[in-house]
């Protein structure tokens, strides 16, 4: 699983990392990911993908 949004260390960043396999999927994702969390929208797959989850 990949790691999709704002890390706590770093909060002016938003990352994309670690597709593995599956990138066109899970890049698709990311995109639909950062552009709703750069709106302050909460994309309904961002608990999944978060940091320490």
């Amino acid at each position: 699983m990949p790691y999709i949004g704002k890390h706590p260390n770093f909060p002016s960043a938003c990352f994309v990392l670690g597709f593995g396999g599956n990138g066109i999927t899970f890049s698709v994702i990311g995109m639909q990911m950062i552009s709703d969390l750069l709106k302050n929208k909460e994309h309904p797959l961002a608990e999944y993908f978060k940091f320490r989850r």
